[in-house]
């Protein structure tokens, strides 16, 4: 069948008939963005056929089921965490790992991956899988996750500096030890100066990476 990648359209427009069209050569349409939704396919194929089409989607029952679920169960797991663990005995180092991680999840776009439900990962012209969309005002799944790891990353240099390398024994090991986390954060930090400026051209910083 040639085909090389996945998803693949192919159109056969009529050729007789009340819906015939002047070129009813069987052609393939790009699977692009805006395409890439239930909506965005069905407005695209309207303007190519010349025919008002609009998306079937399902209902997903499964998803209300989980949301009606989901609040007992976790008020119930509320209850039975205040009941057996004593708060002050998880520590506070606990609750400081998950301030972080909340921060970086909120700081990386996942509420607008939760809005918006973008698609998790795009597809290049040439077939080769896309990480991040060029512009600000989309992005793919998978961004929040690369993003929130090169935060959390730059976050954990930050307290290896202030935290731990200073009570190393040794001149030798403490002067190693800080010239890598510091290596380490300058090399997560360049790159996502290029994320930015790759996301949003204008943006005038940049360190080591394009």
């Amino acid at each position: 069948m040639k085909i090389e990648q996945i998803p693949r359209l192919m159109v056969f427009p009529a050729g007789a008939g009340p819906h015939a069209l002047a070129n009813a050569t069987p052609r393939e349409m790009a699977i692009k963005e805006e395409t890439l939704t239930p909506k965005g396919m069905a407005d695209k194929l309207s303007l190519l056929l010349g025919v008002d089409i609009k998306p079937d989607i399902p209902v997903d029952y499964m998803k209300y089921v989980k949301m009606v679920l989901a609040v007992p169960a976790a008020g119930a797991g509320v209850y039975l965490a205040y009941k057996v663990v004593s708060l002050r005995v998880l520590g506070r180092n606990l609750w400081a790992i998950a301030t972080i991680v909340f921060v970086l999840l909120m700081t990386s776009g996942f509420m607008w991956n939760k809005i918006n439900d973008p698609p998790y990962i795009g597809q290049s012209r040439s077939g080769e899988a896309q990480l991040y969309v060029p512009t600000n005002n989309q992005q793919f799944g998978i961004e929040t996750q690369l993003v929130a790891a090169t935060y959390a990353i730059c976050a954990l240099c930050i307290v290896a500096l202030v935290q731990y390398a200073p009570k190393v024994q040794g001149a030798d090991q403490r002067t190693f030890i800080t010239f890598m986390f510091v290596v380490m954060l300058v090399l997560m930090f360049s790159y996502l100066n290029s994320v930015f400026r790759m996301k949003m051209p204008g943006y005038p910083f940049k360190l080591l990476l394009e």
